[in-house]
């Protein structure tokens, strides 16, 4: 499972994001580095598809998928100088394997700012520039480390290329795997999430270096998470978004079901069931002989596995198969 790290100025509303994703207790205050290291979280999220699955298999238990975030500080003018918690958030950034870049669009008088006033485009280009300063440092020092290695020759024209090319939201994942020990940021999936709902035009933003473009209103999905009458009137997109997030993510959602749990999973695209089973319990890999598969439409229609069974309608793959979307599977062990 990719791990997606949070980049952001102070204040921009990381923890508020992750208590919402969480449902947990988190630390939020209005002043700079509430986040002093990271935080590993599981964001939940039931998918309409899991609701429904669930409403015919009415089991006790139903655990939905999740993703996971890590929280790092925040960034601030100068941190790639070691300003603020500088160094420290760039190498726990560095541990993510995609990054979700969150822009404050809110005014709250208790809440500073850490640059004074509210302006997503400035911020946007001010973390751009960090990131740049920061990553041409370290181009520079392994480059010179092996420029003069003959081995490492297409190594260095690489790194060398990336010196020469470096400019603001431009990014190099074609280099993602060649240069995979560096743990550059500029060859990592980028995605900007703008939190609050003061009148913007996103399109600005989406030619950029950011793959999808969001919007959500971190504090007032909370306050709708908290007022369960109110969601009545107003649904809340949290779930719609990390849904959505995770589709951009090209993971893929399927299913499992027991007489005591209903449960979904993502895993990545064109992936085999025996690596899906290796997911659902490391026991299965060893134990797999065959394995039962109905598409959840099907299933929709007719909610029992015996008679879909009978009609034709599950069919029996082995380790070779791939993984659709909405797949309900059954391991035979």
């Amino acid at each position: 499972m990719k791990t997606i790290g949070f980049c952001g100025l102070p204040n921009s509303g990381k923890s508020t994001f992750l208590k919402l994703i969480t449902q947990t207790e988190t630390l939020i205050a209005n002043y700079p580095f509430t986040t002093i290291s990271p935080k590993l979280a599981k964001g939940y999220f039931k998918s309409d598809n899991l609701l429904k699955l669930h409403s015919l298999t009415k089991t006790p238990q139903l655990i939905p998928a999740h993703l996971n975030f890590l929280d790092v500080p925040g960034l601030i003018r100068g941190s790639h100088k070691g300003l603020g918690l500088g160094n420290e958030f760039l190498s726990y950034l560095r541990q993510a394997d995609v990054v979700l870049e969150i822009v404050r669009n809110f005014k709250r008088e208790d809440v500073i700012h850490s640059e004074g006033k509210i302006d997503p485009e400035r911020d946007i280009l001010l973390i751009e520039e960090e990131i740049i300063e920061a990553e041409k440092k370290i181009i520079e020092e392994n480059f010179n480390k092996i420029k003069k290695q003959k081995e490492k020759k297409d190594k260095a024209e690489k790194l060398s290329y990336l010196l020469n090319n470096l400019s603001p939201f431009k990014r190099f994942p074609e280099f993602k795997e060649d240069l995979k020990e560096y743990n550059l940021l500029l060859t990592k999936d980028w995605f900007l999430i703008i939190n609050g709902n003061l009148p913007l035009n996103l399109s600005q933003f989406k030619n950029l270096c950011f793959k999808k473009v969001y919007q959500l209103d971190f504090q007032f999905e909370l306050e709708l998470q908290e007022e369960p009458e109110l969601q009545k009137e107003i649904p809340p997109n949290i779930n719609d978004f990390l849904n959505n997030f995770r589709i951009d993510l090209d993971l893929i959602e399927f299913f499992t079901f027991t007489d005591e749990i209903t449960q979904s999973w993502l895993i990545g695209k064109n992936t085999t069931i025996i690596e899906a089973a290796r997911i659902i319990h490391s026991d299965f890999t060893e134990r797999f002989k065959i394995a039962e598969v109905v598409e959840l439409a099907t299933f929709l229609t007719q909610p029992n596995w015996y008679i879909l069974k009978s009609n034709g309608l599950v069919k029996q793959v082995g380790k070779d198969y791939y993984i659709s979307e909405a797949d309900i599977i059954k391991i035979i062990i």
